[in-house]
């Protein structure tokens, strides 16, 4: 099972960058465990811009990685990063709670609004384990 996660995973993030990072760079991006390379479109992220103060922007690290989490029932992810949690739950206008519990048509308004910014892990069961940046 480790290894079928690990490949359902490749596409997650070696290392995340923060948003004020991201927005200085010519070509935002970072570096997926596969050795490929993950764009980000800069209108989305100037629109994220928007939904952070100076402070998050510095602490938000992107992409935002949402984790699939079956266990919980059909449809349901958490965001588990702190600074993150603080800015879906105001982008989604719900109240901030950490972690967030999201659900599909949440998710599909972000993937709708923030598709290179927000990423999908999948973990069928997590108990007491988080995603912090290798599945």
């Amino acid at each position: 099972m480790a290894e079928e996660l690990r490949i359902a995973n490749k596409h997650l993030p070696a290392q995340r960058r923060s948003l004020s990072q991201l927005l200085a760079m010519e070509y935002p991006h970072v570096v997926l465990r596969d050795g490929t390379i993950h764009f980000f479109r800069r209108r989305e992220l100037l629109e994220l811009r928007k939904y952070v103060t100076e402070e998050e922007a510095d602490r938000l690290m992107l992409p935002i990685v949402i984790v699939v989490r079956p266990d919980l029932g059909e449809g349901v992810a958490v965001v588990q990063d702190e600074v993150a949690a603080r800015v879906v739950a105001k982008i989604l206008g719900v109240e901030p709670r950490y972690p967030l519990y999201v659900y599909r048509p949440q998710i599909a308004k972000l993937r709708e609004l923030f598709d290179t910014v927000i990423q999908l892990a999948i973990l069928p069961t997590l108990g007491e384990e988080r995603y912090e940046g290798g599945l």
